[in-house]
C-alpha cells in the first residue's frame, strides 16, 4: 500500500546525506499501523510507536536534544526504498536542538 501525504507528519523533517528532505512516516502494518517509528536509545531494535500528539510533545519536551530517531521518507519516496531511521533537524521551521 502507497503512502499518502496524509501519512506524513509535514511539520518534522531532516536531510539525508544527498540533501533529501525527509519526513516521518505512519507504519502501515503491524504492531506500528497508523503510528509514528521512534527510537529514543542506541539499539536499533527498540523503536517504538507513537501518534502525531506523542511525538510531537516529546519534541517539545527535548527529548530529541541528545538522542533519537524516528522512521522518515521523502514524500516522492518509491515502493521498496529503503526506510531508514533519522535524527530529526526542525520542527515547524525551528531546530530541534532548540526545543526542550
Amino acid at each position: 500500500m502507497a503512502l499518502n501525504k496524509e501519512d506524513f507528519l509535514l511539520d518534522v523533517w531532516a536531510f539525508d546525506d544527498n540533501g533529501k528532505k525527509l519526513h516521518p512516516y505512519k507504519g502501515e502494518r503491524g504492531a506500528k499501523k497508523g503510528l509514528f517509528s521512534v527510537n529514543f536509545t542506541n539499539d536499533t531494535n527498540k523503536f517504538q510507536g507513537l501518534t502525531e500528539e506523542q511525538l510531537i510533545k516529546s519534541i517539545e519536551v527535548g527529548k530529541f536534544k541528545s538522542r533519537g530517531t524516528i522512521r522518515m521518507l521523502p514524500l516522492d519516496y518509491k515502493h521498496g526504498c529503503d526506510r531508514n531511521a533519522f535524527g530529526p533537524t526542525f520542527y515547524k521551521g525551528k531546530h530541534i536542538k532548540e526545543f526542550g
